[in-house]
C-alpha cells in the first residue's frame, strides 16, 4: 500500500515549505489586525519548534526528518527571488535535518505563542520563550512557477538519495495568483516525482484578508469562489487514506477524493493545515 512507509532514521521524512513573500502579505489575515506574513512565520516557527521537541530523546535529537523552508518574491524590477527563508547559522542551506533545526535558531523571542490542542482542535495562547528560524518578508510579486520549478529540482535530488522513504510533503502557502505564468504544469511535474512509497504530496493553503468562510479539504471544485481557488484545487494532491482518516477523526466533514487544500484560511485553519502532515504520516504521531 502506498503512503505506508514508517518514518525513521533509515527512511527519513521530508517536508518542504514554500512561502509567498510578495508585498500583499503585508495585508491583515482574516478578521485580525496582524499581517499575513507575521501570522505565517508565527505558525511555521511554532511547527518547527514542535517537530524539534518531538524528535528529542535521551540521546539528543533524532534525525528522522529533513526540512526545507523557501520564500519566493521578486525584486524591484521583477526578477524572481527564490531563496531559503532560514536565517542565522542555517542561512543559504536548501534542506536541513531536524537536528540542525533544533540546535540552530536565529534567536529566542519572548511572546504570546499560539498552541493547538491536538485532541480538541482548539487553539490558545500562552506567554513563553519562542525560538525563531524564519522572519517575515513582504515585497515584490509572486513568481510561483519559478518556486515550483526550484522545488522540483530540490526534491529530485532528495528522492534519489532516499528512494524508499515516505514521499516528500510540500506545503505551499500563498495569498494570491501566480505572476509568472500558469503554475499548474509546474505543480503537476512536482507531484509526478515519487519514491517507492508514492508520489510527492502537494498541499496548498490560501491566506485571505477577508473574514469569509474557509474551504478546507474540498473533494470537488464546485462552490469554490474564483479562478485562484480552482487553480489551487487543481494543484493539490488527493489526501492519502491515512491523512483522510485522520482528518475525519479531527472532525472535518470530508468527502472521498478530498484534496490537501485550504482557501480563505485564517490563523486557526493555518495551524490545522500545518499539523495535518505530521499527525497523519506513519511514525510521526
Amino acid at each position: 500500500m502506498a503512503y505506508s512507509q514508517e518514518i525513521s532514521r533509515h527512511n527519513k521524512a521530508c517536508f518542504l515549505f514554500l512561502l509567498d513573500q510578495s508585498y500583499s502579505m503585508e495585508e491583515p489575515l482574516g478578521a485580525s489586525q496582524n499581517r499575513k506574513c507575521d501570522e505565517l512565520v508565527s505558525a511555521l516557527n511554532g511547527w518547527l519548534q514542535n517537530m524539534a521537541i518531538r524528535a528529542s530523546g535521551d540521546s539528543g535529537i533524532k534525525d528522522w526528518m529533513d526540512i526545507g523552508v523557501f520564500g519566493y518574491r521578486t525584486d524591484q524590477i521583477g526578477n524572481p527571488i527564490i531563496e531559503s527563508a532560514l536565517r542565522g547559522p542555517l542561512a543559504g542551506r536548501s534542506i536541513v535535518s531536524i537536528s540542525d533545526i533544533g540546535m540552530n535558531p536565529i534567536r529566542i523571542d519572548q511572546r504570546m505563542q499560539v498552541i493547538p490542542d491536538e485532541e480538541t482542535g482548539e487553539v490558545f495562547q500562552i506567554p513563553c520563550e519562542v525560538p525563531i528560524w524564519v522572519d517575515p518578508v513582504a515585497e515584490g510579486g509572486t513568481p510561483m512557477c519559478h518556486m515550483f520549478y526550484h522545488a522540483h529540482e530540490l526534491l529530485s535530488v532528495w528522492i534519489q538519495e532516499h528512494p524508499f522513504s515516505f514521499p516528500p510533503i510540500v506545503v505551499h502557502i500563498t495569498d494570491g495568483e501566480s505572476q509568472d505564468g500558469d503554475p499548474i504544469p509546474y505543480a503537476r511535474a512536482l507531484t509526478n516525482l515519487a519514491t517507492n512509497d508514492g508520489n510527492v504530496l502537494l498541499f496548498n493553503c490560501h491566506l485571505s484578508m477577508a473574514a469569509n468562510d474557509s474551504f478546507m479539504f474540498p473533494a470537488t471544485p464546485n462552490g469554490l469562489p474564483d479562478q485562484l481557488a480552482f487553480n489551487l484545487f487543481e494543484m493539490s494532491s488527493v489526501l492519502p487514506e491515512t491523512f483522510y482518516q485522520h482528518a475525519v477523526m479531527e472532525g472535518f466533514p470530508l468527502q472521498p477524493g478530498a484534496r490537501g487544500m485550504a482557501f480563505n484560511a485564517d490563523m486557526v485553519c493555518l495551524i490545522q493545515f500545518l499539523n495535518m502532515g505530521t499527525q497523519a504520516a506513519p511514525g510521526l504521531r
